[in-house]
């Protein structure tokens, strides 16, 4: 699986672009999250990775701006286990485990489209992955 941000101008906003693509490419997309209003928007969305390059290439052709998501990273170097991160983060990327020692799940990261995490890292252990 891979994760792509999908960002639409105002003037393709209202076209059923992420359903063309879908139908006619025959590629299944999650979609993990969604910010879309009359001026445009996101979409951040799961695809298969065999299916990756053609649905890139698919809403590049009908005007999207495609992104692939950049994961957080944590660095258990300078992690400090604080828990500073945990009671942020959206999608219980980051939890407690029984011995309290802070667990980072990639899986469920939605990566630069929220970044409460990065902030809140009294240490910075936890970053963008450029």
């Amino acid at each position: 699986m891979a994760r792509v941000l999908l960002r639409f101008s105002k003037e393709i906003v209202d076209q059923p672009i992420i359903s063309q693509v879908i139908l006619e490419e025959k590629i299944p997309i999650n979609i993990l999250s969604a910010h879309i209003d009359q001026q445009g928007g996101e979409i951040l969305a799961d695809i298969l990775s065999a299916h990756v390059e053609n649905a890139i290439k698919a809403f590049r052709e009908r005007g999207v701006t495609v992104e692939v998501r950049k994961l957080i990273e944590v660095s258990d170097e300078k992690c400090i286990d604080c828990g500073a991160c945990v009671s942020l983060c959206p999608v219980n990327a980051i939890t407690f485990e029984k011995n309290f020692s802070v667990a980072f799940n990639e899986e469920k990261c939605l990566g630069i489209t929220c970044g409460l995490c990065v902030d809140a890292c009294p240490v910075r252990a936890i970053g963008r992955v450029k």
